[in-house]
């Protein structure tokens, strides 16, 4: 537990209705009540400071100046965000007059708090473990509500819990394990069974963990948005859908071909989702020719590697072009799970069939469309929506409450189920418990490590480091 008492804002700085200053630890209650006097004229102050009531009153400065008039909230430890006395100042909220105040503060013996210290002062009193800590940052830099719900889960438990579970249950495999290997028995067909009821138990871990690689991703795209890649031959419609996407004219559009040289990347919403659509140059053979061409078709190549889903247009018009065949097999091959496919101008021509689709680009999803027209483009936002929630790429259902939504959760968490992996298809092969336990325990050592056991104290900096200074 820390021992000095830290203050900072803990509203956005600029200018505003209300700014807060935050202040815990043991002196927190001491400090402010040196530049707060409450408006009814009690001799001994503290006693106007019911706790978790607001009292109102007026903050002073070294010279007895009025600074603001101000509501001042005393929460006693243990029942507070931090585990520690917390003293929240509710001023009005400007720059310089926060400032003043903090400094104030600092001045009587409060020291300024580093980013993210309030909730690692909570992790480290005991109050939240590692996970919830983080799905304090991810409530705060949710892009949807589906990311918000899931932050607001994991900050209750919800993920925890089911890591506990895991690290429960692999303690009691390791133990019995380490208990049998002490006692040989005579029978073996004791011996057999008992490995065999072993091996079931860590292929039911390891079968969780993948569920969690899954969610992991998904969680991924919900929190920082699907990347979602424009791709096509130049003048197929590209940067009108992106102009769709986002309702506004931001790509120039002509009739003349390889109008988009450089990558455009806006972030927009669709049906829940956060999609951070991105519209490319015009790929084809003849550009990689001139060098300025070559170097947007370059930025288009790094963007489908990149990508979380692809959207494939065609001239619906003027059908499947060696170019299309040529872009599928040089540049979207390794991503047709990833990708949707659609036709656009439908309002001019439709000559591109689901038949020719299937036996080219091995996809049935072709999607119909009309930019100009406004035609079928509920369609492709369903099939979006789709992708993301009950397609191949993620098995469970739209309403699913617990994800993954911090990388170095996901980073842990694949590394445990590699080595989860690794134990179980030793198993398969028989392989000796005394070099099965190696693995099950770093993949125990790798979750403890995920809620915040046995961390080192440069990860925790780093953690921590990536929040506001007033949280």
């Amino acid at each position: 537990m820390e021992c000095d008492t830290i203050a900072a804002l803990s509203t956005p700085p600029g200018e505003g209705g209300i700014g807060i200053v935050r202040i815990s630890g043991p002196d927190s209650l001491k400090i402010a009540l040196k530049i707060f006097k409450p408006k009814k004229n009690i001799e001994e102050r503290q006693y106007a400071l019911n706790p978790r009531h607001l009292t109102y009153g007026h903050i002073y400065d070294e010279k007895k100046n009025i600074i603001d008039e101000v509501l001042i909230c005393y929460m006693p430890s243990p029942y507070t965000y931090t585990r520690e006395d917390i003293v929240e100042i509710n001023a009005h909220g400007g720059a310089i007059l926060l400032k003043t105040i903090l400094n104030l503060l600092i001045s009587k013996g409060a020291r300024l708090a580093e980013p993210g210290e309030f909730t690692k002062r909570a992790y480290l009193n005991g109050r939240i473990d590692l996970i919830q800590a983080e799905s304090i940052l991810s409530i705060i830099s949710a892009n949807s509500l589906q990311a918000l719900k899931s932050a607001q889960n994991n900050l209750n438990g919800l993920l925890s819990e089911e890591i506990q579970k895991i690290i429960i249950e692999l303690n009691n495999i390791l133990s019995e394990i380490e208990a049998g290997l002490d006692f040989i028995s005579d029978d073996l067909e004791d011996e057999v069974e008992t490995y065999e009821k072993l091996r079931e138990r860590v292929k039911s871990i390891t079968y969780i963990t993948d569920q969690l690689q899954e969610k992991s991703r998904r969680g991924r795209i919900l929190q920082d948005g699907l990347k979602t890649v424009i791709v096509g031959r130049p003048n197929v419609g590209k940067s009108s859908l992106y102009n769709y996407f986002i309702g506004e004219e931001r790509a120039i559009v002509t009739e003349f071909p390889g109008t988009t040289r450089d990558l455009l990347i806006e972030n927009i919403n669709i049906k829940g989702i956060q999609l951070k659509i991105i519209d490319t140059a015009g790929i084809h053979k003849k550009g990689e020719k001139d060098p300025i061409e070559k170097i947007g078709m370059n930025y288009s190549k790094k963007a489908i590697q990149e990508a979380d889903l692809v959207l494939f247009i065609l001239d619906a018009s003027f059908g499947i072009t060696n170019e299309d065949i040529w872009i599928y097999k040089n540049l979207l091959l390794e991503k047709k799970d990833e990708l949707i496919i659609i036709a656009n101008k439908i309002d001019i021509g439709d000559i591109i069939n689901n038949k020719d689709i299937n036996n080219i680009f091995e996809n049935d999803g072709l999607i119909k469309i009309s930019i100009k027209n406004k035609t079928g483009l509920l369609k492709l936002e369903n099939k979006i929506e789709k992708y993301v929630y009950s397609g191949e790429n993620f098995v469970e259902s739209f309403n699913e409450s617990l994800l993954v939504l911090q990388l170095r959760q996901e980073d842990l968490i694949s590394r445990a189920n590699k080595f989860l992996t690794n134990a179980s298809n030793a198993m398969k092969e028989n392989i000796p418990l005394d070099l099965i336990v190696i693995d099950l325990r770093i993949a125990r050592n790798i979750f403890l490590e995920l809620i915040g056991e046995n961390i080192q104290e440069d990860i925790l900096d780093d953690i921590f480091g990536r929040f506001c200074i007033g949280k």
